[in-house]
């Protein structure tokens, strides 16, 4: 059977952004817990959660072990900058990611802009991101690092909560039937 991988960006240890009165590994654990709730409601798939209490390195090597390239794998980030006007949802995808990943993230950041109504920023590969490498993308499974949106930026934050609970039932929705075509 077909897992997907749904991790928290940060863990217990490591805040991530700030800003607006908001923790990244606070909004992540959240999100994380209601599109898995939503799609337990809606499928009936093997969802694999991380450990809060894990590091990065931990959490990889855990999937490491179980992962096939049949599964999927959701990382929730928020994103943050400088400029507060900074704004909208990004979908990163590793350097040569297979189409299936390309796909998966493509419907995820669509996902959010049409519910949260941000701007959707695309699927981009790491090497545009800060780090230019995220560890997270380069396991077996077809992987997507989605920002979900800019903790920076008060109008997002503020969307982001009016709207987080269809939003987890939209990306259970897009999990659930990525998986079916896949």
């Amino acid at each position: 059977m077909k897992t997907i991988f749904i991790t928290a960006g940060h863990h217990n240890r490591d805040s991530g952004a700030i800003g607006n009165g908001y923790q990244e590994n606070v909004l992540t654990k959240e999100l994380r817990d209601l599109i898995t709730s939503k799609l337990r409601e809606i499928a009936c798939l093997k969802i694999w959660n991380d450990n809060d209490d894990d590091t990065l390195s931990q959490v990889i090597a855990k999937i490491n072990k179980v992962a096939t390239a049949d599964d999927f794998l959701l990382e929730i980030h928020f994103d943050s900058d400088e400029r507060i006007s900074a704004s909208g949802t990004t979908a990163l995808v590793a350097s040569g990611a297979r189409e299936k990943s390309k796909d998966f993230a493509g419907q995820l950041a669509g996902d959010v802009a049409a519910i949260v109504g941000i701007t959707n920023r695309g699927v981009k590969s790491e090497t545009e991101s800060n780090r230019g490498r995220l560890g997270i993308l380069h396991t077996k499974a077809s992987s997507c690092l989605l920002e979900v949106a800019f903790i920076s930026n008060h109008s997002d934050m503020e969307k982001y909560q009016q709207y987080k609970e269809p939003l987890a039932l939209a990306i259970a929705t897009t999990i659930r039937d990525t998986m079916l075509k896949y």
